[in-house]
């Protein structure tokens, strides 16, 4: 039991690693180049960044959240990329090791894919809220590495392949009907590399989850004029949002439904 949890928390420190690095990716995104050739810097005053500075989490909070500096505040994104990055490559360790107990090699496989695609739906989730944009290069990304997890763990190819279908088709139709109107065409490969990754029959849970996540956030916005009823609103983060909950509680609400109308699954 002891070496099991060690290995989630050897996961939880590389997901804060993981995550310093998710940030510079995401700030940085439309010149990714600069990733390898500049230093750490302050984005408001330029000062290259020391090692003390760069401590995921801990930087941010022994600082007080503001710069070293020019004092200016350090953006929140931070230490939640920080935090979530690592809170998910820790649970898909738990998910992956010691509730799916794959083969070693195939564990292996698995978590990298998993990992990876932990990386690119973070990113993802950030420059659409910033952006109201899905880059294609993140999505086919995404689409690999979803495939990549969903067929080493699961190794079914078939629940691999009808949760893709559940994740596509649903959106499909509602953009390109619509032109695009109600959703982007990133929504489409974002929806469907989520369905591989949940598999069936957890991406019903998906496709619930994230309508209803959507809806009810769409109808605070409305009810506290944060936005009007003609505002666009970015629903990548909602798929993603809904995904995570299908790849982790899907099995069990999917389970729990079929018990109160009385089938076994």
């Amino acid at each position: 039991m002891m070496e099991q949890m060690g290995g989630v928390v050897v996961a939880f420190l590389f997901g804060l690693i993981f995550g310093s690095f998710l940030n510079v990716v995401i700030l940085r995104f439309d010149d990714l180049m600069s990733v390898v050739r500049d230093r750490s810097h302050c984005p408001k005053c330029k000062t290259t960044l020391s090692w003390l500075d760069l401590i995921p989490v801990l930087s941010f909070l022994f600082l007080r959240g503001k710069c070293r500096y020019c004092q200016k505040p350090i953006s929140w994104q931070y230490p939640v990329v920080e935090l979530s990055t690592a809170a998910l490559v820790a649970a898909g360790y738990y998910l992956i090791f010691l509730v799916g107990q794959p083969s070693l090699v195939a564990g292996i496989v698995a978590y990298a894919g998993y990992i990876l695609a932990i990386g690119t739906l973070i990113a993802i989730f950030f420059h659409d809220l910033y952006e109201m944009l899905v880059p294609e290069s993140l999505a086919y990304v995404l689409l690999v590495s979803s495939t990549i997890f969903s067929l080493f763990y699961f190794q079914d190819w078939q629940t691999t392949l009808y949760g893709g279908l559940a994740g596509l088709i649903p959106i499909a139709l509602l953009v390109y009907p619509s032109r695009g109107i109600l959703m982007g065409e990133g929504d489409v490969k974002i929806a469907a590399a989520l369905g591989l990754m949940v598999g069936w029959p957890s991406a019903i849970v998906f496709m619930i989850a994230s309508f209803i996540i959507g809806g009810l956030l769409g109808a605070y916005l409305l009810l506290t004029r944060q936005v009007k009823l003609k505002t666009a609103v970015p629903f990548a983060p909602f798929l993603i949002i809904g995904g995570l909950v299908a790849l982790y509680w899907g099995p069990f609400l999917v389970t729990w439904y079929l018990g109160v109308l009385g089938y076994a699954y």
